[in-house]
């Protein structure tokens, strides 16, 4: 069994902790290299696990336990076994959150530098939601805050993910030129002009992003076997370039869309 672990300073009392904590498919949607977020049946999630040329990707069904001063999400998988455990310790203005991550299964002793990745990634997760989880952005704000989005900048995108939250997850098959279509056809459901859209195949190959704002592309990223191409829209020529990459994406993926807290 692999295990990983890392510590956290929170500037937030410890009830917004625990809210951030008790939602645990919001909690997990934001952490690193998970695919997918399912609540149908329970929480069930699909994580993509990279590592050199390799890629081990499984689905938890995960139960949350918690006592008095930690949170356990242990998570049971068709190949493997992945166990988070966040121990709390609460001093007069802040939380100190204490992570440990073990997993167990395919690829353990490849997947070093990949869990610390993930671990690392899942304390920042909370300190962030935890932080800003009174942080409703007024209308203005959040159209403010989509627009600083910048894909090439994984912090920015991170921040905007805080603030947000998940709408929509499902499995689509986008016909050439047809992402809008699957888009209008989610956002009939939604009061919200603002969306960030990502998609991802089942092999993990190919992956876009989209951030889009009424019917304006505010900045794509798409990635394939022949690398990753990302454009945020700044002009006439952006524009053309960002709608040329969203009319070349086809195939089955599973996609996933978020709204600011608060809407827009």
């Amino acid at each position: 069994m692999k295990r990983k672990s890392t510590s956290v300073e929170i500037n937030a009392p410890r009830k917004s902790v625990e809210h951030v904590l008790e939602d645990a498919p919001q909690f997990i949607t934001n952490w690193p290299y998970v695919v997918r977020v399912n609540t149908r049946n329970g929480v069930q999630v699909e994580v993509l696990l990279p590592r050199f040329v390799f890629k081990f990707g499984d689905t938890y069904t995960f139960t949350v336990m918690n006592d008095s001063n930690s949170y356990i999400y242990d998570g049971v998988g068709g190949r493997s076994h992945l166990t988070v455990t966040i121990g709390m310790k609460e001093w007069q203005k802040s939380v100190t959150a204490d992570i440990e991550l073990s997993y167990q299964g395919r690829g353990e002793f490849l997947l070093g530098k990949t869990l610390e990745i993930l671990v690392s990634g899942i304390a920042k997760s909370l300190k962030e939601l935890a932080e800003n989880l009174d942080a409703v952005p007024s209308l203005s704000a959040s159209a403010g805050i989509a627009d600083n989005v910048d894909f090439s900048d994984p912090m920015s995108v991170a921040s905007f993910l805080s603030k947000s939250k998940m709408v929509h997850s499902g499995l689509h098959i986008i016909q050439k030129g047809g992402l809008f279509d699957v888009i209008m056809e989610v956002r009939g459901k939604l009061s919200d002009s603002v969306l960030y859209v990502s998609g991802i195949t089942q092999d993990g190959l190919k992956a876009f992003k989209l951030l889009i704002k009424g019917s304006q592309v505010l900045a794509v990223e798409y990635r394939d076997q022949n690398g990753t191409q990302i454009v945020k829209v700044k002009d006439d020529e952006t524009a053309r370039k960002a709608l040329e990459i969203v009319s070349r994406i086809e195939g089955a993926y599973m996609v996933n869309v978020w709204v600011p807290v608060g809407g827009v």
